[in-house]
């Protein structure tokens, strides 16, 4: 997949192009499902298929004052969408001259001019231009115009249950990790580098590897059986997300100890995939209190592990079969 940062910069030839558009966060069962659509059309009419997103996220420009929490970086999110078969990957700068544009402006400058858009794929409740002046119809009429055409994608549901990203959002924030890996279709993981912490971990018996992440959305506080990839192998985990209210610190930590691991960590990368939330965090009245409670919950996360897929199948997403639960369309 080719991935273009500035479509400004580069003209693809006219008809040339089956466009996907969407912020795509998270890049979930209904995003990929758009994306096959996407494939599909290009497939048959013998030309590429490419995903038109934004960065930053419009609402992050559009409402600065708005908390608004990606479920996956900009380059995981390129990295799910090149895994989902697309050609060329446009990530359109969302800056104030691009809001400005008016939906006219928007189909023949960047979708017609830039893009080369035969064929337009979008979502049933996309909108468009400034203001959101550009509906689906207008987009359709734009079609008959210029002479594209326009193809919605129909909406996915899990087990009944419209998957949209906000639902997913919601779901990693309560800690609902079994929920939010369900529409996403692969378990829900973050990736980051270990870093020196206070050693109280290890002080303990536990040693913990602490990590920093360029995620910004963590499942909410508490302790997870996890699975922890480093180097390409796959261990036991169990990992404390929150503040350390024993201790009563104030910042937020990400703290993983790996079962049956002992090797030096600093500065290199994991990634933690949730598997089951185990309990809020708790405030102990001492360290032999806090050592008890450490190893219920590595005992816990060792038999919920082992009653799972192994660590490989379950980073490969396999841990939640889905196909005959999973219906799009109207």
């Amino acid at each position: 997949m080719q991935t273009y940062n500035n479509f400004r910069e580069f003209r693809f030839p006219p008809q040339s192009q089956v466009v996907a558009i969407g912020n795509f966060d998270g890049v979930h069962l209904g995003h990929r499902s758009l994306f096959a659509l996407a494939l599909n059309r290009a497939r048959a009419l013998g030309i590429q298929a490419a995903a038109l997103t934004f960065r930053p996220h419009p609402l992050k420009l559009l409402f600065p004052n708005r908390r608004i929490f990606l479920i996956t970086s900009y380059e995981r999110k390129a990295d799910l969408i090149a895994a989902s078969g697309i050609d060329n990957l446009v990530m359109a700068p969302f800056d104030h001259q691009f809001a400005d544009l008016t939906a006219k402006e928007f189909v023949e400058n960047v979708l017609l001019h830039h893009l080369g858009a035969a064929v337009v794929v979008v979502g049933d409740n996309y909108t468009f231009g400034r203001n959101r002046e550009g509906s689906l119809v207008k987009l359709q009429e734009f079609g008959q115009i210029y002479g594209f055409e326009v193809l919605v994608a129909p909406p996915c549901r899990l087990d009944g249950e419209l998957i949209s990203s906000t639902k997913i959002r919601e779901a990693i924030m309560q800690g609902k990790i079994e929920r939010a890996s369900r529409f996403l279709g692969r378990p829900c993981a973050i990736v980051g580098r270990v870093v020196r912490g206070k050693g109280r971990g290890r002080g303990i018996g536990f040693p913990t590897a602490n990590l920093v992440s360029e995620v910004e959305l963590y499942p909410c506080e508490g302790v997870y059986a996890v699975w922890v990839e480093h180097l390409g192998k796959h261990y036991m985990g169990v990992v404390n997300i929150g503040y350390n209210p024993t201790f009563a610190d104030t910042g937020l930590t990400v703290e993983a100890h790996i079962l049956d691991f002992n090797q030096d960590l600093y500065g290199q990368d994991l990634k933690i995939t949730f598997v089951k939330h185990l309990r809020k965090e708790k405030t102990c009245s001492g360290i032999e209190e806090l050592q008890q409670l450490i190893a219920a919950d590595i005992e816990v996360a060792r038999q919920i592990l082992h009653n799972f897929k192994t660590g490989s199948e379950v980073s490969n997403g396999s841990l939640f079969p889905l196909q005959s639960e999973l219906s799009c369309g109207n």
